[in-house]
């Protein structure tokens, strides 16, 4: 099986920290993100653009309600949420636009934010057209971000209860086998575990195979399995850097493969 090395990006130890604190928030204040912040976020997307992923996020600071306006009657309708990422990429870079989004959306946890995937519930025609797309791109998703209102309706409360949004498989179930692991390879497949997936399928399974961390996508999964599949990367990765252990990735269509380097 022939199959290609995958770019990381550096990232930042306080991602870690963000991953049990992210929560898709779907009711933001309206108020303006402050500045700062965003400046902040800049310099990151302007890091992972340049990562050699073939995704680049695009940042909206002053983010068009009409981007938010996607399916009708779609789970995941957005309201006052003041700005966002756009996460754009070659069509078949779903993989690397969830890896590079997910990045992003850690840095804004990071730093306090709000977030939001979207991979329906927005306008896709609307927010190529501010982002200046280049030849083959388009836009796979966007994040909203903003400061969460604390109070939800008693509809999204039944529609979050409805389709379990907060909850997760165990790892019994994704990860068989997983107490004989290293403690680096624990650390990373708790840190999938945690990941976001599309309307929650959770279609990521992990194993060991010759030393490597393995992540595989379920026959017939979710049509957004290939951004679940490159967010469940991120999520490894940053958890095993936790646990002290860099490596590099090797990817084929459905599967990614998470080598240890070698330690002097």
């Amino acid at each position: 099986m022939t199959r290609n090395t995958f770019p990381s990006v550096e990232f930042d130890p306080a991602w870690f920290e963000a991953i049990p604190r992210r929560v898709s928030s779907r009711r933001f204040d309206g108020a303006p993100v402050d500045p700062v912040l965003l400046d902040r976020l800049d310099q990151t997307r302007r890091r992972l653009a340049a990562a050699g992923t073939g995704a680049r996020p695009v940042l909206l600071r002053q983010a068009p309600p009409q981007v938010f306006a996607g399916l009708i009657g779609s789970y995941g309708r957005i309201e006052g949420a003041p700005s966002a990422i756009a996460l754009v990429g070659r069509e078949a870079a779903g993989r690397e636009v969830g890896y590079v989004g997910e990045a992003v959306i850690l840095d804004a946890t990071a730093a306090g934010l709000d977030t939001c995937w979207l991979a329906a519930a927005f306008d896709a025609e609307r927010t190529g057209e501010l982002v200046d797309l280049g030849e083959h791109e388009r836009v796979h998703a966007i994040a909203a971000l903003g400061t969460a209102v604390t109070k939800i309706g008693v509809s999204e409360r039944l529609t979050r209860a409805t389709l379990r949004a907060r909850s997760r498989l165990p790892l019994d179930k994704t990860a068989p086998g997983h107490e004989g692991w290293p403690k680096w390879a624990q650390e990373a497949a708790e840190a999938v575990r945690l990941a976001p997936t599309g309307a929650n399928r959770q279609p990521c399974r992990m194993r060991m195979d010759d030393g490597s961390f393995v992540i595989s996508t379920v026959p017939k999964a979710y049509w957004t399995a290939s951004l679940d599949l490159g967010i469940a990367m991120l999520h490894a990765e940053v958890g095993a850097a936790q646990a002290g252990v860099r490596g590099e990735w090797s990817v084929d269509a459905d599967e990614a493969r998470f080598a240890p380097r070698a330690t002097s």
